[in-house]
């Protein structure tokens, strides 16, 4: 621990992670809001191509090619990454570690296919949604590089406020007869990157390097967006083109820079505080992009059930500590 950093204690010998500086939640926070942009960009790069498959590759394969520029520029990164690759191939690390970039390919896909049916608004409580009550379920079976843990009050509280938020943003959406595949489909993405996260720690722990995990998880997306966007061209032929706008083609960098920057301020925040100051910035993010776009109709229901993902998010990161000494077992 470092000298300008303290805990307080707890009755029963608990202990208070120290309060994460504002500037790095800040920075997390707009994170979280460029994260909105993302899904906004790829679905408007979906209808320019008139493909979901091929935007959704066409995003993921950019952040990849970024990602290897970096780690080809970094001698300590290039080690790291050959003796990653050398491990699996030799079966010292498990594969099923390996595939979490399918669920940020699944994401990025959904973004691509949902996001023009429901709006960013509706589409990121639906993925915050998953994500959280996901997370909670693999803390608890210590699916990630550290142990089991257990689920606080505030965390049961806080996933129960999640579902409760969810429901009420959820309802506006069936009242306007969205398909309920467009509804589950988010949901699912977000319980993806949950699995995701957890991998990614592991990959994290067995190499030391979180570029190294984060190239895998782009290159496992792009082969897997790369073969479903393939079989849908040969199936149906494009129907639209590239478009020349290159704002359209920055879906992939930008979640590339949001990885880099959650990495780099963990250390700052703990996982939980960085979770509830994204997810933040992505509810923030996704309401103004919804309030300024005359093609979504931001219902009050999907406002207010941002607003109890909001606190939801809020409670479970622990901003908001309850009075309580027990944690359920």
């Amino acid at each position: 621990m470092s000298a300008d950093e303290s805990v307080v204690e707890e009755p029963h010998g608990a202990v208070m992670a120290p309060r994460a500086p504002w500037w790095a939640i800040a920075i997390i926070m707009v994170g979280g809001v460029l994260a909105a942009v993302q899904s906004r960009i790829n679905a408007d790069l979906a209808k320019h191509l008139e493909s979901p498959y091929l935007a959704a590759f066409v995003s993921f394969g950019i952040g990849c090619l970024g990602l290897v520029v970096i780690v080809l520029a970094r001698p300590g990164e290039r080690r790291a990454a050959r003796e990653y690759a050398s491990d699996l191939v030799s079966g010292r690390f498990e594969w099923r570690y390996a595939i979490g970039g399918l669920g940020g390919a699944f994401l990025v896909f959904t973004q691509a296919l949902t996001v023009g049916v429901l709006g960013v608004a509706l589409f990121i409580v639906s993925v915050v949604a998953g994500q959280t009550l996901a997370g909670a379920a693999l803390d608890r079976v210590g699916f990630g590089p550290g142990e089991p843990r257990r689920l606080s009050p505030a965390r049961l509280i806080g996933a129960a406020l999640m579902v409760a938020s969810v429901a009420l943003a959820l309802a506006s959406g069936l009242s306007n007869s969205v398909p309920w595949l467009s509804l589950a489909l988010p949901f699912l993405a977000g319980v993806g990157v949950g699995l995701q996260t957890g991998a990614n720690g592991i990959v994290t722990a067995h190499t030391g390097s979180f570029l190294v995990s984060a190239l895998g998880n782009f290159t496992m997306g792009s082969l897997a967006l790369g073969i479903a966007a393939a079989i849908s061209v040969a199936v149906t032929p494009l129907g639209g083109s590239f478009p020349t706008n290159p704002i359209l083609y920055l879906g992939g960098l930008i979640g590339l820079t949001y990885i880099a920057a959650s990495a780099a301020l963990v250390r700052y925040t703990g996982v939980l505080v960085l979770s509830g100051a994204s997810i933040a910035g992505q509810i923030i993010g996704s309401v103004m992009l919804d309030a300024f776009d005359p093609g979504v109709h931001l219902s009050p229901l999907t406002i207010v059930g941002a607003a109890l993902t909001l606190l939801a998010a809020v409670v479970i990161a622990g901003y908001l500590p309850l009075p309580s000494r027990r944690q359920v077992p």
